[in-house]
C-alpha cells in the first residue's frame, strides 16, 4: 500500500490530496479502463488506485510485484504518516510523502518544509522495532544532507 505514485503523464501523484497534488480528480485513476498509467516510484510496478472500506483512498501494487519497502509498510504505519503530513500540512507547511535523499541512502516518511525553502524536516513514522544506534544513524544521513528529523511512535516506550 502507497499514499504516493507516478503518473506517466502527470508526474507524481498524492491519494491523500483532494486534487492529487496535480489539479485531478480521484475518478481519474480510480475504477478507470484501461487503468491509469500507475507505478510505484521505488519499485517501478504498476499500481492499482483503491480505497479501503473505510474510504481511504491508496494506491496498491499489481499482482506480481517484486518485494518492494513500499508494499510491506502496515495501515498503522500508512495512517500515522497520514496524521503527520496533515498535522503539518495545517501549521502551513509543504509536505511530501516518501521523498527519497538525493543519493538514495534515505527516505523520509513525511517530508515539511518551509513553502520559501528556508528549511526541510523529514517527520518518521516509527512503529516496528529500532535501536538507538539505528536511528542515530539515519538520521546522520539526513543532517549531512541538510534535513532535520523528529521521529514519532505510537509505542509506550518508543526506541
Amino acid at each position: 500500500m502507497a499514499f504516493r505514485a507516478v503518473h506517466e503523464q502527470w508526474g507524481t501523484v498524492f491519494a491523500h490530496l483532494p486534487d492529487l497534488g496535480c489539479r485531478r480528480e480521484w475518478e481519474d485513476v480510480h475504477r478507470v479502463r484501461p487503468p491509469a498509467p500507475l507505478r510505484c516510484d521505488e519499485c517501478r510496478h504498476p499500481l492499482r488506485a483503491k480505497v479501503s472500506p473505510t474510504g481511504l483512498r491508496f494506491f496498491a501494487h499489481a499482482p506480481g510485484a517484486p518485494e518492494c519497502a513500499s508494499a510491506g509498510e502496515s495501515m498503522a504505519h500508512h495512517l500515522l504518516k497520514l496524521e503527520l503530513a496533515t498535522a503539518a500540512r495545517d501549521a502551513g507547511a509543504h509536505v511530501e510523502l516518501e521523498v527519497p535523499g538525493p543519493e538514495g541512502t534515505w527516505r523520509a516518511d513525511v517530508m515539511a518544509s518551509d513553502p520559501g525553502g528556508a528549511w526541510r524536516i523529514a517527520l518518521e513514522a516509527q512503529l516496528s522495532p529500532i535501536t538507538p544506534d539505528d536511528i542515530e544513524a539515519r538520521a546522520e544521513r539526513m543532517r549531512a544532507d541538510g534535513v532535520a528529523s523528529v521521529w514519532f511512535s505510537d509505542r509506550p516506550r518508543p526506541p
